[in-house]
C-alpha cells in the first residue's frame, strides 16, 4: 500500500495485500486482550441463536488490526497512521474466513513540511469476495528526502 514515498503516488493507484485466515484462536486471543468477551464473539449457544448471525463472529476491532497489518508499508515512507473516516462493518466475519485488503487512492494533501495526507478507500474482503469492513484509511506519507535517498 504505502511502498514509495508521497511524491510517487498518484490518485487511482491500487494494491491488493497478501491474505490471513480468521482462527478461533484469533478471536478468543483477542477477547482475552481486550476484555470484549460479548457473547456474539465468544458463546456458540448465543451466537447461533442469534437471528443476525447465527454463528460467532469476529471483533470489528480484531477485524480492523488484522487488515492493517496485511497491508505492506515502508518504513522510510509511511510516517504514521493518521486515522480513519467512515468506518463500517458491512458484513460479519466469520473464523475460517480469508482476509485480504484492497486499496485504492481517493486523495493527496501536501502539508506545508513536504510531507503528506494520503486518503485511500480500504476494503476488507474474505475469499468469498464479500466486503466485510470499508473505510476511508488516512496516511501520513513522507516525501522524497531532498539528498536523493531511498
Amino acid at each position: 500500500m504505502i511502498t514509495t514515498y508521497l511524491d510517487d503516488i498518484a490518485v487511482g493507484d491500487t494494491s491488493v495485500s497478501r491474505q490471513r485466515t480468521i482462527t478461533e484462536t484469533d478471536i478468543v486471543q483477542f477477547a482475552m486482550f481486550t476484555g470484549d468477551w460479548h457473547p456474539i464473539h465468544t458463546v456458540v449457544p448465543y451466537a447461533e441463536a442469534d437471528p443476525r448471525f447465527g454463528q460467532r463472529i469476529a471483533h470489528g476491532a480484531l477485524v480492523v488490526s488484522v487488515a492493517l497489518g496485511l497491508v505492506e508499508f515502508w518504513p522510510a515512507a509511511m510516517r504514521a497512521f493518521y486515522g480513519f473516516d467512515r468506518l463500517r462493518f458491512v458484513h460479519p466475519t466469520h473464523i475460517g474466513d480469508t482476509l485480504r485488503v484492497e486499496t485504492e487512492v481517493l486523495a493527496i494533501k501536501r502539508r506545508d513540511d513536504g510531507d503528506g495526507v494520503v486518503t485511500y478507500r480500504f476494503v476488507v474482503l474474505n475469499d468469498k469476495d464479500e466486503q466485510l469492513c470499508v473505510a476511508d484509511l488516512l496516511a501520513l506519507v513522507a516525501a522524497r528526502p531532498e539528498d536523493g535517498d531511498g
